[in-house]
């Protein structure tokens, strides 16, 4: 009995210790920390596949417990060690913070500033005449309007041989939606149809192209099923030079010539005139619909931005040097202000929006990042003003007809213009070619 109980004593002293052996905590292990993010140029910037170096301290080896993400987008990891991981920044990426999640344990990192590159590509031939089928062999004659549905079709217009036609998404067929080249005033279906001369064309979202007919001074309208119908008819002595339809509201937007004097109309999307603001003589001066002098408005588009607060247009100045200025028009307050170039300064400087400088402008196209590009016709090139800077995107080489690398291409004539998807389609006169400037 007696070696029963000094056995059970012993047992306990042994669970005893066992016990307080196993509450003894463990070294607790560190959590990664971000000290710094580089770059081989030693900025936090760069356009697609730059490589950037996360350095800090206790990371792990396993890179299957790295996440990296700039502007929430993911990043490819490379490598990592205890103190370094390298990460390649994806294509499109966007400007945004850096973030890194190591075993579950997010830690944010600084603003990597993404640099786009853009590429120029044609989408025609360049082939003189009037062709349909397929888009290797299809022709065109001088076209001038442009616009791009959601699916990413492409609608053009020709303005002496006035038609409209539109390439498919995939950019392989060419067809014929109204018109046959023929100057007339018929409201048909497709090729019976017969338009007046158009710069601009502009489509809502249920397909429906809005053509502003100078030579009849009448909006049409197209609709998907090709049915060419009158929208409005402009009060006397107005001239339409673009129509722009808002595809949220319907609303429709004419900018054009009243009586020697440029305006601007607000329809409904039944045609009802809601107001209009026509320039008190040639000029330029900001401020209200009282007030306002303006130049011709551009014969290309102008743009609306996504919440319908204010309508941008070129106003443009025919002299030796073709000057134009950037105007916005508040839809709220009717007030106009300058934002972009002068009305006595033509050229193509860059910089500061005040003191850059255009040639003619005829197209203008929001992007999905609040940017405005620019059709800059005389100087063959596309501008891009953004945070009241103006760059230029492609055509600083010069003007001509060379694709590829946005610093060496050139393009000639801009005018109309479509933004779509990261992607700029550009009607190009005078070598009879629409162009895609993909941004990435």
């Amino acid at each position: 009995m007696k070696q029963i109980f000094l056995l059970l004593s012993v047992t306990s002293c042994l669970i005893l210790f066992s016990c307080g052996k196993d509450e003894t905590p463990s070294p607790a292990t560190p959590p990664p920390t971000l000290t710094t993010v580089t770059t081989a140029t030693g900025v936090t910037a760069g356009p697609k596949n730059t490589v950037i170096t996360i350095n800090g301290t206790n990371f792990t080896t396993d890179l299957s417990k790295i996440t990296v993400t700039v502007n929430g987008k993911p990043c490819v990891v490379l490598t990592a060690n205890a103190t370094a991981i390298t990460a390649q920044i994806p294509v499109n990426c966007g400007t945004g913070n850096v973030v890194v999640i190591i075993n579950g344990v997010t830690i944010n990192g600084p603003v990597f500033n993404y640099v786009y590159t853009y590429t120029l590509v044609s989408v025609t031939n360049g082939q003189v005449g009037y062709v349909d089928g397929p888009l290797a062999t299809a022709k065109w004659d001088e076209q001038a309007g442009l616009c791009a549905d959601t699916a990413g079709n492409i609608f053009t217009s020709s303005y002496s041989k006035p038609l409209v036609r539109k390439i498919s998404a995939d950019l392989l067929t060419a067809s014929t939606i109204a018109g046959n080249g023929t100057v007339g005033d018929v409201n048909a279906n497709g090729n019976g149809a017969r338009l007046g001369n158009a710069d601009n064309i502009s489509i809502d979202n249920s397909g429906t192209i809005f053509y502003a007919d100078q030579t009849s001074r009448k909006i049409k309208k197209i609709d998907a099923a090709k049915n060419v119908t009158t929208f409005i008819t402009c009060p006397t002595g107005f001239t339409p030079l673009t129509a722009h339809v808002v595809r949220t509201s319907g609303n429709v937007y004419v900018c054009g010539d009243f009586n020697g004097n440029a305006a601007i109309y607000k329809y409904n999307g039944s045609g009802g005139l809601l107001w209009r603001v026509i320039s008190h003589g040639a000029g330029s001066k900001d401020g209200d619909s009282s007030m306002v002098k303006l130049n011709i408005i551009s014969f290309g588009n102008c743009a609306i931005d996504t919440t319908e607060q204010n309508l941008y247009f070129a106003s443009n100045t025919y002299t030796t040097n073709q000057p134009s200025e950037i105007k916005k028009l508040n839809l709220s307050t009717l007030v106009t202000t300058t934002i972009a170039g002068s009305e006595t300064i033509g050229g193509s400087n860059d910089g500061p929006a005040a003191t850059a400088t255009f040639k003619l402008v005829t197209g203008l196209a929001l992007d999905d990042l609040g940017g405005l590009y620019i059709g800059d016709a005389f100087n063959g090139r596309i501008r891009y003003l953004f945070n009241g800077m103006v760059s230029t995107l492609v055509g600083s080489a010069g003007i001509g007809d060379v694709d590829g690398d946005a610093a060496t291409a050139k393009l000639s004539y801009p005018d109309g213009i479509a933004f779509n998807k990261g992607i700029l389609f550009i009607a190009c006169v005078t070598n009879n070619k629409v162009k895609k400037l993909i941004r990435e």
